[in-house]
């Protein structure tokens, strides 16, 4: 079975400017999506973190999709949980 979700990158991440008592956050992710056949998609996410990651997601068969990995929806739903 393919990997749905894999890590392709790790770098050192830039330190971020903030006050003296570090209550200022910045949170800065990067996303580039293409798609691969039909419904079936990749993005790479890189985070301020500096790791990146590679997501596949795909449509259920009734929706013109090959069912192989899960939807956009079920990413962000999975997103609001965490």
């Amino acid at each position: 079975m393919e990997e749905i979700v894999r890590k392709v990158e790790t770098r050192e991440s830039e330190p971020r400017a903030g006050n003296q008592d570090g209550v200022r956050r910045e949170i800065v992710i990067q996303v580039e999506a293409e798609t691969l056949e039909r419904q079936r998609k990749l993005a790479r996410v890189q985070s301020g973190s500096g790791s990146a990651f590679e997501m596949l997601c795909d449509e259920g068969t009734r929706i013109g999709g090959d069912d192989t990995a899960p939807s956009p929806l079920a990413y962000f739903s999975a997103g609001v949980a965490f």
